[in-house]
């Protein structure tokens, strides 16, 4: 029995795509709807592919625009590195300077405190000489 119900559903299965067919293929009305169909599925295709080629020219411009904002922020950092590093190096200098300054400043005292020492040393020998 379960072999004539798959027997019947093929058959009834077959008699339905040849109906099917022949409405398609046989009939002035079939085949406007089939032409009708296959137009509907080239006008979709058409979409699609329009879509798609939207989609992938609004990524192109994301793209483009997160290029060009990560260039533009290295070049922000790179100029505000630049200026800090410029600020340093000012600040590096007039230390130096400074150093330079005081250092001189310190020789120049250390001179007179040898020549203060040696007037000193002079005036005690002049007054042990005048005291003899």
């Amino acid at each position: 029995m379960s072999k004539n119900s798959s027997l019947l559903g093929f058959a009834l299965a077959g008699m339905a795509a040849g109906a099917a067919a022949w409405y398609l293929f046989g009939t002035k009305d079939g085949r406007k709807n089939l032409s009708k169909a296959i137009d509907g599925i080239n006008e979709l295709s058409s979409t699609l592919k329009e879509k798609a080629s939207e989609g992938l020219e609004c990524a192109s411009e994301f793209a483009e625009k997160a290029k060009d904002k990560a260039k533009r922020k290295f070049e922000e950092g790179k100029s505000k590195f630049s200026d800090i590093s410029d600020q340093v190096s000012d600040v590096a200098d007039e230390a130096k300077k400074k150093g330079n300054r005081l250092k001189d400043d310190a020789e120049d005292l250390s001179r007179r405190a040898a020549r203060g020492a040696e007037d000193l040393a002079t005036d005690a020998k002049s007054k042990f000489k005048d005291n003899l």
